[in-house]
């Protein structure tokens, strides 16, 4: 038996797919898995380090504006990955196709459902995007990342599971993690991440903080800003003293997040949905700033999702500065009793097993 999963184009897409795709492997150990992606995207270095192999298909995004004069050159280039990913697929001859978000995972879907495999959709957000919606029509089951997605799709068709997460997520623990980071128990790890690509409102506002932050002793902060501002980074970093530069440790890109999740007290984040599934997974208690053009603002619904449920505040982009996140940060890591309510909420919110539900339920449309 082989199973399709498709997606890419950004880590929170992947990395869902190659929880899932784990799970299949540990639920069914004889199945095949193949992968389908763009033809530009991370997924090109993630996918083959894993040990899957990756077809690929020409995809373009669709503007805003349907009318708009790249329409026509998107459909074409969606007509034409269609044509790729049933060329793939019917070589293939999968028993299930999942797609996990980007347009290569729509053209696999669609292809799917031409040559008659068991058709997933996975939604992360909380609110689902235009084409998701279509897709829905065609799906056999929808799986949702956030509660709230649900009653966007036809009733009875969809299921809240949360988001899946590596399983490395979910295994590690916080000594452990503490440890291999070289942390002591007096330190406090805050952790500022702006998703796979960085995030440059959040990276200038940690910059214009850090005088303020370094000046507690205690605490060291892990900075993932991706692989566009690295050099910036590392740049501030050298300019700052001595004394205190040794606890601020900036990086593009980190494959060994499990370990960075669980030795922190607290992260700075956007709110993706694959990034806010890790955070509840470890427990871990954030300060999310919503990307503010994502489509139908579904990152602040995100946030909002977990501000109502306590794991979390949120501070929107548009109010983000220096002074405002290092007050944030301060208020929280002054008030141990808060970020250990916070930490309890997130844990109690989280979907660890989310990977393992989606295969389980999958299993009974066969």
């Amino acid at each position: 038996m082989l199973w399709v999963m498709a997606g890419g184009g950004t880590g929170g897409h992947i990395y869902p797919a190659l929880a899932l795709a784990a799970a299949v492997k540990t639920i069914l150990p004889d199945v095949q898995i193949w992968f389908i992606g763009a033809t530009q995207g991370l997924e090109q270095k993630i996918i083959p380090k894993h040990g899957y192999p990756l077809l690929t298909v020409s995809s373009r995004p669709f503007p805003r504006k349907l009318l708009s004069p790249t329409s026509f050159l998107s459909g074409s280039m969606m007509l034409y990955g269609i044509v790729q990913a049933l060329k793939h697929l019917r070589g293939l001859r999968p028993r299930v196709v999942i797609g996990t978000g980007g347009y290569a995972s729509v053209c696999a879907l669609i292809a799917g459902k031409i040559v008659g495999a068991k058709v997933v959709l996975f939604e992360a957000n909380s609110i689902p995007g235009r084409t998701n919606k279509l897709l829905a029509k065609i799906a056999d089951w929808v799986a949702t990342g956030f509660p709230e997605a649900v009653n966007f799709f036809p009733k009875g068709k969809a299921t809240y599971t949360g988001v899946p997460t590596r399983s490395e997520v979910r295994d590690m623990d916080r000594t452990t993690a503490r440890k291999t980071l070289g942390l002591t128990e007096s330190e406090l790890c805050l952790l500022v991440f702006g998703g796979s690509r960085g995030a440059q409102r959040i990276n200038e506002a940690l910059w214009d903080a850090l005088p303020k932050l370094l000046l507690r002793p205690c605490l060291r902060i892990v900075h993932i800003c991706g692989s566009q501002w690295e050099q910036e980074a590392k740049r501030i970093r050298e300019a700052l003293p001595e004394d205190v530069k040794g606890r601020y440790q900036p990086f593009g890109y980190r494959e060994d997040m499990p370990v960075i999740l669980h030795s922190a007290d607290l992260a700075v984040s956007r709110a993706g949905a694959s990034s806010i599934a890790e955070l509840l997974v470890a427990g871990v208690p954030s300060i999310l700033v919503p990307y503010p053009f994502a489509v139908y603002d579904h990152q602040r619904f995100n946030a909002l999702s977990l501000v109502r449920r306590g794991a979390a505040k949120m501070v929107l982009n548009a109010e983000l500065s220096g002074e405002r996140l290092w007050r944030e940060v301060f208020e929280l890591l002054d008030r141990p009793e808060n970020l250990r309510r916070m930490s309890e909420a997130a844990l109690s919110v989280a979907k660890p097993f989310a990977a393992e539900e989606i295969v389980k339920r999958t299993l009974s449309l066969l």
